[in-house]
């Protein structure tokens, strides 16, 4: 079965009336993790042009552990959220992921390094995740460095009733202009840095 990401994302200027909003909303931010995504290149196809990512993600727990997953995110399907269709697979072991990735012909191209808290909301019945990212190489950037997802996992059946469940807090929050830029371009952008043609 198909598996469809659906997110907003939006830029956070107040941490702190954010996170008295989600308290009423019935949430709270649990600990902040470091997460650190590889990305890659596809051999044959550029996907800067076709708007896909392969990754993978190394998350580090507030206990130590550490974990690892490879995702690969299809193109965005509609022009307010970022759904995409994600395939998502915990790397369990600690066999060289990467160096089989760059056997195949894909290349490790670009790292995002950002801290992340989390927090759960149950609307309508439905699971929303709130994050809370902070990414240090964009703090000075016109962009900022702090942003808050709005993410809900959808078949392909209801990712147009989760696209509208997203919508609806995003409203709930006070955000209006959401960013459909990844921070892998908002850190490309940051630097000057052209991806290839």
């Amino acid at each position: 079965m198909s598996r469809y990401e659906v997110e907003m994302k939006f830029r956070v200027d107040n941490i702190k009336a954010f996170e008295e909003r989600l308290k009423v909303l019935g949430g709270n931010l649990g600990a902040m993790m470091e997460e650190v995504d590889l990305f890659y290149q596809h051999p044959q196809r550029d996907f800067s042009v076709t708007d896909e990512c392969l990754r993978i993600r190394r998350r580090k727990l507030p206990n130590g552990t550490e974990e690892k997953f490879l995702t690969y995110k299809g193109p965005k399907m509609d022009r307010e959220t970022k759904t995409r269709r994600e395939i998502e697979i915990r790397l369990d072991s600690q066999e060289p992921w990467e160096t089989m990735l760059e056997l195949l012909g894909f290349q490790a191209k670009d790292t995002v390094r950002k801290f992340r808290r989390r927090s759960e909301l149950s609307i309508l019945n439905q699971l929303v995740e709130v994050v809370l990212d902070f990414l240090p190489e964009l703090e000075k950037s016109d962009d900022g460095g702090t942003f808050v997802e709005l993410e809900a996992m959808a078949s392909e059946s209801d990712w147009e009733k989760k696209r509208e469940l997203i919508m609806n807090l995003s409203k709930d929050f006070g955000f209006s202009e959401s960013i459909r830029t990844s921070y892998l371009e908002l850190l490309r952008k940051a630097k000057n840095v052209v991806p290839p043609s």
